[in-house]
This record gives structure tokens, C-alpha cells and sequence, in this order.
């Protein structure tokens, strides 16, 4: 029943056959990490081998980035902006370029508790987390369309 209405696990993404296994070339640990659960939940893999993978996805000038928003009056940085960004290139499994690279970009501010130190030093790391499972729906969902035009 839950099925019909359209709902589905957080994370889990409906795979096309093209996407059902992917080979990473290059990108951090973390980034690999929330792309093979995202497969995994959606019932494909991340491969360690771009024979094996259906779709090679080249990922180059990955960065993290923290700058200052706002400081406090004792001049503590009282706001925090996480910037995201790298640029990927989608291949076949013979090297032939399926998509020209395209850059991918996630913000996110949050505000510094000066007096929950612990408690932000957490709440960026899930801010963290959230924003490479945002990269990854990103690169499935534009991967998806290059692989339906390709199809037509």
C-alpha cells in the first residue's frame, strides 16, 4: 500500500539499468560513501572497477569550503557559510564522454553558538553529510537525463 502512493526509503533514488552501477573516479571518501549508500538503497552499486560500471562519473576540483558570515561583538565568527563545489564529467565504460563537465555547487549557512561548541562542531558534520547526499541526487538526477536522451 505504501508503495502505490509513491512513497519511498529517504535516500532511495528509482535507478534507470544505465545508473545501476557506477564507477567514481577521483572525489573525496566521504562523497564515495553517500554514493554507494544511495546505490545500495536504491538497488545498485558503486563498482571499483570502470569495466564493471554502466556509467563512469569523473569528479575533479572538489573543495569544502567554511568562510565567516557575521562575528559576534567580542568578534567570534557567529555564522558560518559551507560552500560545496566540484565539477564532474559523465562517461561511458569505454571512456566516451556521455556529458561535458559540469560544475555542482551546494550552500548552506549556519549559526555558531559560541556556548554549544560541542553541539555545532556535530550539527556541521550533519550539515556536511546532508550536502554530499544533495551532490550525489544531483549527479544521479542529471546522469538520468543524459541517459534518456541518449536513449531516444
Amino acid at each position: 500500500m505504501l508503495t502505490a502512493c509513491g512513497y519511498q526509503l529517504r535516500g532511495s533514488i528509482d535507478l534507470p539499468e544505465g545508473l545501476k552501477s557506477i564507477y567514481l573516479q577521483g572525489g573525496s571518501a566521504q562523497l564515495k560513501k553517500q554514493m554507494r549508500r544511495t546505490l545500495k538503497s536504491s538497488g545498485g552499486q558503486l563498482v571499483d572497477k570502470s569495466r564493471l560500471a554502466g556509467l563512469i562519473v569523473k569528479i575533479d576540483n572538489e573543495r569544502m569550503d567554511r568562510r565567516v558570515m557575521s562575528l559576534s561583538p567580542t568578534g567570534r565568527a557567529s555564522e558560518y557559510e559551507l560552500i560545496y563545489q566540484f565539477d564532474f564529467t559523465l562517461l561511458d565504460k569505454e571512456n566516451k564522454v556521455l556529458a561535458e563537465q559540469q560544475r555542482i555547487e551546494i550552500n548552506k549557512d549556519y549559526f555558531n553558538d559560541q556556548e554549544e561548541i560541542l553541539g555545532k562542531n556535530n550539527e556541521e558534520q550533519v550539515i556536511r553529510d546532508e550536502m554530499y547526499r544533495k551532490a550525489v541526487g544531483s549527479i544521479v538526477n542529471r546522469s538520468r537525463v543524459v541517459l534518456e536522451k541518449l536513449e531516444k
